[in-house]
């Protein structure tokens, strides 16, 4: 079991250099971005990215889940090829199908009828096109477990999408537009520096029949994402509609503070786990290390969590070039916390369901969830604005989670610490309310108080026993190794040792 956790751990440290770089040009991109933009347009900018992520999950109908759930069961390196070769040219396909539905909805939607806005819409699209083309590629890296090289692809990408868009908007001075062209620019570029990869790849044979397998897997998730991400939005587009783009800014820019801990944590470890996950589908019982390791990945949530909501205002400050009006997203962000968090518990739950081919129930399970939220969206959001916004996302995820539970021990019976993962909840919500009932202080003091308050939460963890003694031991033991400044980058490099 310590192989496969040092492992994943190793696969995890990777793709959060990655994860942190990106978050990392957002905290220069921001100020970037407010300094040209109004309160509106970085609400409009929000409504331009959940238009991304309806793109995502209309195109390539659910092959790209196919392609991660049977690459580790082709037998031969030529049949590896031959499934790539046929995802990645069925997605070509449609993706751009995709592409043209995308720019036809935008083309007659008023809310993105602004001044250039044809321009704008034409270049978002393509930028879109040319990320969904390497996308492929990236997963296919991440299937095999070559963390470093698919964080090197990435890196390059961000310092190419950091360097168009400052050019854009300070030396072009082209504006909200620039935005997208910068982007264009940077994925365009990423694609073509993909192309020897995508290749060196391929076999030149189409598995027609595979892919129908692969399609009658993965089109029940593409239809409900496509349906979840239409109800979803529903939040900002409601929120607009009873108050102003605004609060949509505001709304969006909490969202973004929030997604710290998705880059930083959730996403690392859910890309290196599943994947981990499909590898050993033919191995013998491994209920224990996956036991454990939804205890340790609730707890980097919830720790990771409760420091974000600590240092939301720092954040905000920065991100927004220390425009203090958009401080009034500070509320909404422990909500959005607490949703994503059930969001991260939905991932883990739902690989039982996708390792027994049951994408329906997961579907059926995911609309429903939309549903639910627009409902609530509804009751909720004229009376409370964007807190009720954040309140509904909460609730919805968590229902999901409690659903995607029930059907996961059907099919896979662990037993999991409960009692630890209450214990969790407990104390973050606990230390998160204490955020709010401090009153203000000077910011060293604020400081010193928060990183206090951390301390505490960690010691409280160890008052009431939420490790064993072994991993006591083993915490200790971290310590002492990553502790000395001098060896940090040799332990670095041991995690790419075998």
């Amino acid at each position: 079991m310590l192989g496969k956790l040092r492992e994943l751990f190793k696969q995890s440290f990777f793709y959060g250099i990655g994860n942190f770089l990106t978050k990392a040009s957002g905290l220069y991109l921001m100020p970037l971005y407010s300094s040209y933009l109004t309160k509106g347009e970085i609400g409009l900018m929000g409504l331009y990215e959940t238009a991304f992520m309806f793109l995502l999950t209309i195109a390539a109908w659910g092959t790209k889940a196919g392609f991660t759930r049977w690459y580790n069961e082709m037998k031969t390196r030529q049949d590896r090829q031959s499934l790539f070769f046929t995802t990645y040219a069925f997605n070509v396909a449609s993706n751009t199908i995709g592409v043209v539905l995308t720019a036809t909805i935008l083309f007659n939607l008023n809310v993105f009828d602004t001044a250039g806005s044809e321009r704008i819409i034409t270049y978002f699209c393509l930028s879109g096109l040319f990320k969904l083309l390497y996308d492929v590629p990236f997963i296919m890296l991440r299937v095999q477990q070559k963390a470093f090289k698919q964080t090197a692809y990435q890196t390059l990408n961000i310092v190419c999408t950091i360097l168009f868009t400052f050019y854009q908007l300070e030396i072009e001075n082209n504006g909200f537009k620039g935005i997208y062209l910068g982007q264009l620019m940077a994925n365009g570029l990423t694609f073509l520096i993909t192309i020897p990869l995508i290749i060196k790849s391929c076999h030149f044979r189409f598995k027609g029949k595979l892919l129908k397998e692969m399609i009658r897997y993965g089109y029940p998730l593409a239809v409900s994402n496509v349906l979840l991400h239409v109800l979803a939005i529903s939040d900002r587009y409601i929120l607009e509609a009873y108050y102003s783009l605004a609060d949509v800014g505001s709304f969006s820019v909490a969202t973004k503070v929030t997604n710290l801990l998705q880059f930083l944590v959730m996403g690392t470890f859910i890309t290196s786990y599943t994947y981990q996950y499909y590898k050993s589908l033919n191995e013998k019982d491994n209920t224990r290390y996956h036991i454990k390791i939804f205890s340790y990945f609730m707890l980097f949530m919830v720790l990771t969590g409760v420091a974000i909501t600590y240092f939301s205002k720092e954040i905000i400050y920065i991100m927004m070039a220390g425009k203090v009006e958009y401080f009034d997203a500070i509320p909404v962000i422990p909500f959005l916390m607490l949703g994503l968090i059930f969001s991260g518990m939905q991932q883990v739950f739902k690989l039982p369901l996708t390792k027994a081919k049951l994408t329906k129930v997961i579907s059926l399970i995911t609309i429903g969830a939309g549903g639910l939220n627009v409902g609530l969206n509804f009751l909720i959001i004229p009376k409370l604005g964007k807190e009720g916004a954040a309140i509904t996302t909460a609730i919805t995820q968590l229902t999901a989670a409690l659903c995607f539970l029930y059907y996961s021990r059907r099919t896979e019976k662990a037993n999991y610490e409960w009692k630890k993962i209450i214990l969790l909840f407990v104390l973050g919500v606990v230390f998160s309310s204490a955020y709010f009932i401090f009153p203000t202080l000077n910011v060293v003091v604020e400081i010193l108080v928060k990183i206090s308050l951390l301390m505490l939460f960690v010691s409280c963890l160890f008052i009431f026993n939420f490790f064993e003694p072994i991993e006591k031991q083993r915490i200790t033991e971290l310590w002492r190794k990553w502790n000395k400044p001098k060896e940090i980058i040799e332990n670095i490099k041991s995690l790419n040792k075998k």
